[in-house]
């Protein structure tokens, strides 16, 4: 008997008008066609409706702050006969939860255990990092929305591209468990073979590099760019989860701008030197100051992450990281809460010394503007009121303002009324 998978991207917080390309999705099917499974897939956050599954297997990754849907989606396929496949970062933390809603569980990285889901009368499989990721088949996107993976810049299709795994830092807010702590890199020849693909075959001009640490090779990220622009692609590209300010130089940067790269997000996370260190982002100030300024000077958009409510934060070290945004000549900044998620060390340093403000880490979101802990100095109503001072600060300055309204109105309007239900919620 041939077996058969759904894979579903279920819409956990609802339908978004610009979802995300579902990475794991396309790796997963790529892999599990090569051994001859058969695969269907659904992404019910892009719109496409999960209606009645015809597989054997319903497949789906589980984050923390959509476990407690999973679970009740999962339940429900179960009572349509159908077996489960749970997998992702919050099955990897706590896998006897997740097999009460499942049949089987995939710990870690899943494409080199996957096939063993259909074979091994084990119910935890646990996966084995890919040691050399060239082995893995490109990403296999046939099937999903690819028209409602929207590009930032809102000119066309969409999708994302991850060249490496693994990250060798420790920060202190930062799960590793999915990808590890070993930096593993795909060579550029396969990075630029797979845009090739992407481009011939579903005609994507766009591309977000999905990497945690895209630029920490900078001979390899060299080697891309040189090899995009020696063959001729066309194409533009960001990298939204952030880039190290340690790991850049001003000729690195005019290359990648040369080869189509538009905008870089910085990891920067705090103002203050002593909370950076304590943190384990092994940055400093002056490193951040210098990115900065030679990103602008490659004329490639820039974008800030800073945390609000960090560890060893206090209201002087918040005020210290909101000033020094507005010190950046960023052209969009972002604040988040820091959230404890489980399996962080930050998480372990709650649990010991603090006290979290919620029981049901189903309810933890990044962007959700709401204090989750209290640890040191930081309590909620202090947290709470520093996060919507970040916002205020830094964008209700007019000449910020007059200069994002000069460079994209539409993006301008849409971040004050975000901005607004942050201050006003």
């Amino acid at each position: 008997m041939k077996h058969s998978i759904t894979l579903i991207n279920f819409a956990g917080t609802g339908y978004t008008a610009h979802p995300s390309p579902p990475l794991w999705i396309a790796y997963l099917q790529a892999v599990l066609k090569q051994k001859g499974i058969r695969v269907k897939v659904i992404d019910e956050a892009a719109g496409q409706k999960i209606g009645e599954i015809e597989t054997e297997w319903a497949g789906l990754s589980v984050y923390t702050p959509t476990a407690k849907k999973a679970f009740e989606l999962a339940d429900s396929l179960k009572k349509q006969g159908k077996k489960i496949l749970l997998g992702g970062p919050h099955a990897t933390i706590f896998p006897k939860e997740c097999l009460k809603h499942a049949d089987k569980i995939v710990v870690g990285e899943a494409e080199a255990v996957i096939g063993l889901v259909f074979s091994s009368k084990q119910k935890i499989i646990k996966g084995a990092l890919v040691p050399g990721l060239d082995r893995l088949p490109f990403p296999d996107w046939d099937g999903l929305p690819l028209e409602k993976y929207v590009a930032p810049t809102r000119k066309g299709k969409f999708l994302s591209i991850m060249t490496s795994r693994g990250c060798p830092f420790e920060c202190v807010y930062c799960y590793k468990g999915t990808f590890g702590r070993t930096y593993r890199a795909r060579s550029a020849k396969s990075v630029l073979d797979e845009l090739g693909c992407l481009i011939e075959k579903y005609n994507v001009r766009e591309f977000g590099f999905v990497d945690d640490n895209f630029t920490l090779d900078k001979k390899r990220v060299g080697e891309i760019c040189n090899g995009i622009i020696e063959r001729g692609y066309k194409i533009r590209w960001n990298c939204p989860n952030g880039v190290r300010v340690d790991s850049l130089n001003l000729e690195l940067l005019k290359l990648m701008k040369k080869a189509g790269c538009y905008q870089l997000s910085f990891g920067i996370e705090s103002g203050n030197q002593e909370v950076l260190d304590k943190i384990g982002k092994k940055i400093t100030l002056e490193q951040v100051r210098t990115a900065v300024k030679w990103a602008k000077q490659a004329k490639i958009e820039t974008i800030g992450f800073f945390m609000i409510a960090l560890p060893f934060d206090n209201e002087k070290t918040m005020l210290e990281t909101i000033n020094f945004a507005k010190t950046l000549d960023l052209d969009l900044v972002q604040f988040t809460i820091t959230t404890p998620y489980p399996g962080t060390r930050l998480y372990s340093m709650v649990k010991e010394k603090g006290k979290f403000l919620v029981t049901d880490f189903s309810e933890f979101g990044s962007y959700s503007g709401r204090c989750y802990y209290e640890l040191g100095d930081l309590d909620r109503f202090l947290v709470e009121k520093m996060y919507k001072k970040a916002y205020k600060d830094v964008y209700f300055r007019p000449f910020f303002a007059a200069k994002r309204v000069l460079k994209n109105p539409k993006l301008l309007l849409a971040g004050i009324k975000y901005i607004k239900k942050i201050l006003f919620k």
